[in-house]
C-alpha cells in the first residue's frame, strides 16, 4: 500500500474518532425521541451557538439535578424551557412556591421572548419571583434563545434543514482539524515525492477538500441517522456489545483500573465501577456507528474501482482492512488521547487531544495491516 494511502487510513480512523466525541459532547440525542426532545435539542443548539461565539460552555443539565442549570455560559447559570406558548414556556419554570430556579436566567424560544418577558413582569408583580419586586427585572432574568420553538422541533428530528444545520456546526471543529491535517501530510509527501510547491500545494488543497469533505458527510450523516428508529436500533446493538467489550476488560484488576482512569480523566471527576463503565459505553456506541457509516463511504466507492477493473482484489482488501484497523485502533488512540487533553485543557485540549491521539492510533492499525499484508505479496 502506498504511504499516501496509509496516511488517509489513518487520518480517516482520527476523524472518525474525534465525530464519534463531538457527537457524544455536543448532542443528546437517546432523549430526543422523548414528548419533550425538542428541549433537550433546544439546550443542544442554543449551547453550540454560544461555543461558536466564542463563550465558555459548560453542559451540566445531564445530571438531571433538581432545579439545577441546563448550562452554565461565561459563568452564568441558564435554564432553558422550550414550551408551546410564551406562558407555558415561563410558567414551566414556577410551581407552588414561586420561581424554581432564583439566581439564574430563564431561556426561551427566540420567537417567544418578548411576550415572554410580560409574562415573567406579572409574576414578579404578582409576588412569585422571591427577593424581586421590580417588574422591570424581567428583563435581566429571561434570555432570547438562539433558535425559535419551531426550529428546536425540527432539530430534534432527522431529514430537514435546521437539524442538517445543527449537526453541520456539531461537526465543523472535526471537519476543520481532518482538513488541516490532511492538507499537511499531503503537502509534505508532494514535496518529498519531487513535486514542485505549487503542485504539492494543488494537490495538498485537493485532499483535504476530500478529507474534509468526507468527515462531515459522516459526521453529519450520523447524527441524522441516530435520530431515527434503524439508528437507534443500531445504537442499542452497539451499546450491548461495548458493555460486553467492557465488562470482559474490568474482569481483571489491571483492565478494571484503566476502565475507571480512564473515565475519570474524561468526565474530570473520580468515576467507578458501573458509573466509569457507562460512560466509555457510550462514546464506543457512537464510534460504532460512525465507523460503520465512515466504512460505507469508503468501501463503496473502491468497490465500484474493482468491479471497474480500477483495483485489483488484493488492493481492495488491503484497503477495507486498514481502514477497518485504523477506526478501530484510532478510537483506542482516540479516547487516551482525549483523557490526557482533558485533564490539560477541558474542551479544546479533549478535541486535540482526542484527534491526535486517534492519529497515533490509526496510524498503528494500518502499519500493522501493512506488515500482515506483506507476507502475502
Amino acid at each position: 500500500m502506498k504511504n499516501s494511502n496509509r496516511n488517509q487510513s489513518a487520518i480517516n480512523g482520527a476523524a472518525v474518532s474525534s465525530s464519534a466525541q463531538s457527537t457524544n459532547r455536543y448532542m443528546q440525542y437517546p432523549r430526543y425521541r422523548n414528548k419533550q426532545g425538542h428541549g433537550w435539542a433546544a439546550e443542544d443548539a442554543n449551547a453550540m451557538a454560544d461555543r461558536l461565539a466564542g463563550k465558555r460552555v459548560s453542559q451540566v443539565g445531564g445530571c438531571n439535578a433538581a432545579n439545577g442549570a441546563d448550562r452554565i455560559v461565561n459563568g452564568v447559570e441558564i435554564q432553558t424551557k422550550y414550551c408551546r406558548t410564551p406562558y407555558e414556556s415561563v410558567n414551566a419554570a414556577f410551581d407552588g412556591n414561586g420561581y424554581r430556579y432564583g439566581g439564574m436566567k430563564l431561556e426561551v424560544p427566540r420567537d417567544q421572548y418578548d411576550q415572554a418577558v410580560k409574562v415573567m413582569e406579572q409574576k414578579i408583580r404578582d409576588g412569585q419571583v422571591a427577593g424581586v419586586i421590580d417588574p422591570a427585572v424581567a428583563k435581566d432574568i429571561v434570555i432570547k434563545g438562539h433558535c425559535t420553538y419551531v426550529e428546536a422541533r425540527r432539530i430534534a428530528k432527522a431529514g430537514n434543514i435546521d437539524s442538517i444545520k445543527f449537526d453541520a456546526k456539531t461537526q465543523s471543529v472535526t471537519c476543520g482539524i481532518t482538513c488541516g491535517l490532511s492538507f499537511t501530510v499531503a503537502f509534505v509527501q508532494g514535496v518529498r515525492s519531487g513535486q514542485s510547491p505549487e503542485e504539492a500545494l494543488k494537490t495538498a488543497a485537493k485532499e483535504s477538500a476530500a478529507a474534509g469533505g468526507k468527515a462531515l458527510v459522516v459526521g453529519v450523516g450520523t447524527q441524522q441517522l441516530l435520530r431515527t428508529a434503524v439508528g437507534r436500533d443500531l445504537a442499542a446493538a452497539a451499546t450491548h456489545a461495548s458493555r460486553q467489550v467492557l465488562n470482559t476488560v474490568c474482569k481483571t484488576g489491571a483492565g478494571k483500573q484503566v476502565v475507571e482512569k480512564t473515565a475519570s480523566l474524561l468526565a474530570g471527576e473520580q468515576l467507578a465501577g458501573q458509573a466509569a463503565k457507562n460512560l466509555l459505553t457510550k462514546g464506543m456506541r457512537t464510534n460504532m456507528v460512525t465507523g460503520g457509516i465512515a466504512m460505507a463511504v469508503q468501501v463503496v466507492p473502491d468497490a465500484v474501482k474493482l468491479c471497474r477493473g480500477k483495483m485489483s482484489g488484493a488492493e481492495f482488501a488491503e484497503n477495507t482492512t486498514s481502514n477497518a484497523a485504523g477506526i478501530g485502533t484510532g478510537y483506542a488512540g482516540a479516547t487516551a488521547g482525549a483523557a490526557l487533553g482533558t485533564a490539560i485543557c477541558p474542551g479544546i485540549g479533549t478535541v486535540i487531544g482526542g484527534f491526535i491521539g486517534g492519529l497515533g492510533g490509526g496510524i498503528a492499525g494500518s502499519a500493522a495491516v501493512k506488515g500482515l499484508f506483506s507476507f502475502f505479496k
